[in-house]
């Protein structure tokens, strides 16, 4: 089954990104940082089975204009058998508060899909975005829900996870993932964040990530650019 995962940077390459898809025609699509509003867009114009999961509010200043929208990860394909989300950070009913509510805290949530292939076994896929820290680095926080995500990972079995980890390879968040699943990005990658379209220039890191459980195998890995401020990644999963 071909597969793409890509941060999507909320609205900002809405029709770069579904040029892209359309193109690539993958059997699983995994999308991070995607608007609610965005979502029945992508819905309608791939015109294909979706899950997807609101996981907080945008808050960054980064992006004044977008600051109070929700936000969240979303998994598309032609045969979905099941699917759902998980919470491991806060949960679906902070998601409804109101966006200055002293009561809102954090929230982070992976979506899952259980997908038939055109052979008829059942793959599951699981997509994620992971807090951001400053610069790349590693903070208790980020390795405080990463122990959540860990545990959540653990009760959906065999899988194959993708998106957008926030924590560089080669810094314990990343890591500790590629420690308990096969870490598939290419060593040759140095980046996955664009060097164009990223608004930051010169960051040099592998954030986002494909992982794999022994039941799975991942192929012609690649990294596309030119699509959002993340590369794309592209690749071939098939059963062991």
């Amino acid at each position: 089954m071909k597969l793409i995962s890509l941060n999507i940077e909320l609205n900002k390459h809405n029709l770069i990104i579904l040029d892209f898809l359309k193109k690539e025609k993958a059997d699983v699509i995994c999308l991070q940082e995607i608007l609610e509003e965005d979502f029945p867009f992508f819905n309608k114009e791939l015109n294909l089975e979706s899950v997807f999961q609101v996981c907080r509010y945008q808050r960054s200043p980064f992006y004044p204009q977008l600051i109070g929208k929700k936000q969240g990860v979303a998994i598309f394909s032609k045969n979905i058998i099941n699917s759902g989300s998980v919470f491991y950070l806060g949960s679906k009913e902070d998601t409804t508060k109101p966006f200055d509510s002293v009561n809102f805290k954090k929230s982070e949530a992976l979506v899952w899909a259980n997908i038939k292939s055109s052979e008829g076994a059942s793959f599951k896929f699981v997509t994620a975005q992971l807090p951001v820290t400053e610069n790349g680095e590693v903070t208790p926080f980020q390795l405080e829900v990463l122990d959540s995500f860990l545990m959540k990972l653990d009760k959906l079995g065999e899988l194959v996870l993708c998106g957008d980890i926030n924590g560089p390879r080669g810094r314990e968040t990343f890591d500790r993932l590629a420690k308990k699943y096969k870490d598939n990005i290419p060593p040759e990658y140095k980046t996955s964040l664009d060097q164009n379209l990223h608004r930051v220039k010169g960051l040099i890191y592998v954030v986002d990530g494909l992982f794999t459980t022994p039941n799975y195998k991942a192929s012609n890995v690649r990294l596309i650019d030119g699509v959002s401020d993340h590369m794309a990644i592209v690749a071939d999963i098939k059963k062991n």
